[in-house]
């Protein structure tokens, strides 16, 4: 049986929400909760799957342009502003007061300029914008009170950066090196020590990117210490 991927609770939850939207604008029937179910959980097997296989066949193929990013939050506000116009009420005469395609295309335009919206409004990048992490490709980070070495464990190229105290997003991390696969890059952390909770909150921060996302840090969503994240390519 394969494995759940990264957002499969999301795309069944949302599949979900628009089968009901979408029967509900066509005046049929609400499915039982069991079929609703069924549904959820056959899209956050199959959505995932097939969304990551079509990326790594596009990816393979020669003469095609590099995939847009997407991240998580932006799928996840498009679907959010698609739903919430597509479930709203009916003009005279029983037709939907938003179009199929006007409700889509609106989430699809949302989820595309929101990165970049944010970014102009605060000067920094947020969320929506960041890469994933590469630090799963890492040995001799994590766990690490005072990092000084690294080595690139994955068969890609890897950008692990060591931010100091004063380096946040939008800047990169000063102390950045690409390692190849089995490399070893060695850092000098000075006298800072790892950022945590709840005694050390303004440390020493480091992440894992894979290239060309760049190495940096930004506050956790809950507002105190500091983590690594990946900024998108300049």
């Amino acid at each position: 049986m394969p494995e759940f991927l990264p957002g499969a609770v999301f795309a069944g939850v949302a599949t979900a929400l628009f089968v009901i939207v979408l029967r509900a604008r066509a005046g049929m029937p609400r499915w039982p909760a069991w079929k609703l179910a069924v549904a959820g959980l056959v899209a956050a097997f199959v959505l995932p799957w097939a969304l990551a296989l079509l990326a790594s066949a596009w990816r393979a193929t020669p003469g095609l342009p590099e995939l847009p990013f997407v991240s998580f939050d932006q799928v996840f506000v498009g679907a959010l502003v698609a739903l919430l116009l597509l479930g709203l009420g009916r003009l005279p005469g029983g037709r939907p007061l938003v179009p199929l395609w006007a409700g889509l295309l609106a989430g699809v335009a949302v989820a595309a300029l929101l990165p970049s919206v944010l970014h102009m409004a605060t000067g920094s990048y947020q969320r929506a914008s960041l890469r994933p992490d590469a630090n799963r490709c890492t040995q001799g980070m994590l766990g690490e009170v005072q990092l000084r070495e690294v080595t690139n464990i994955c068969g890609e190229p890897i950008a692990v950066g060591l931010c100091l105290p004063g380096e946040i997003n939008p800047a990169p991390c000063a102390q950045t090196k690409t390692l190849q696969p089995g490399e070893t890059a060695t850092f000098d952390p000075g006298e800072a020590r790892l950022s945590s909770l709840p005694s050390n909150l303004d440390g020493l921060t480091v992440v894992a990117c894979r290239p060309p996302a760049r190495p940096s840090r930004m506050k956790t969503t809950m507002g105190r210490a500091y983590e690594g994240v990946c900024l998108p390519p300049e």
